[in-house]
């Protein structure tokens, strides 16, 4: 919905957009690997550049209408959530949602989503090891300096 904010306001104006912000090259490596490995399961052959170029290019698209969209949504009807700060805390980030909607999180919904989150752990199932130069012809940091704009509109961590 990144590239459709004016979207939202009109359709849902009292609505509280909550708007992720995790550093692009991850975003692009993470989309293109679950395609290639979609699209690996059925077809005899894939292009795994195209992937992760279409990828990049998407990207790049949502972020920029995301950027230059973004102080349509006012202050109190939104919060900027960065991946890094969501993984190490994800309660902080929800008590934060949670407040500015003038919502309570009661301890029966602090239980279930700790319940949630103890049942479905990151790399629970392992890892894809997945490599943007090797797998998919991008250099991460000529694509990175292409995302410079997002960078300087948002405190998002760069990822290694």
């Amino acid at each position: 919905h990144l590239e459709q904010l004016p979207v939202l306001k009109k359709v849902f104006p009292d609505a509280i957009i909550p708007i992720t912000h995790r550093d692009p090259v991850s975003v692009i490596q993470s989309a293109a690997t679950m395609v290639a490995y979609g699209r690996r399961a059925i077809r005899d052959s894939i292009d795994v550049p195209e992937i992760g170029h279409y990828w990049a290019d998407r990207i790049y698209k949502l972020l920029e209408a995301c950027v230059r969209d973004r102080s349509q949504i006012p202050a109190a009807q939104s919060v900027d959530i960065m991946f890094n700060e969501f993984m190490a805390d994800a309660f902080a980030t929800l008590e934060i949602i949670y407040e500015k909607a003038g919502l309570a999180l009661t301890d029966k919904a602090r239980g279930e989503l700790q319940g949630f989150m103890d049942k479905h752990p990151r790399g629970k199932y392992g890892q894809i090891a997945y490599h943007l130069k090797r797998d998919f012809d991008i250099d991460p940091a000529a694509l990175r300096g292409k995302f410079q704009f997002y960078f300087d509109a948002f405190p998002v961590k760069v990822e290694s």
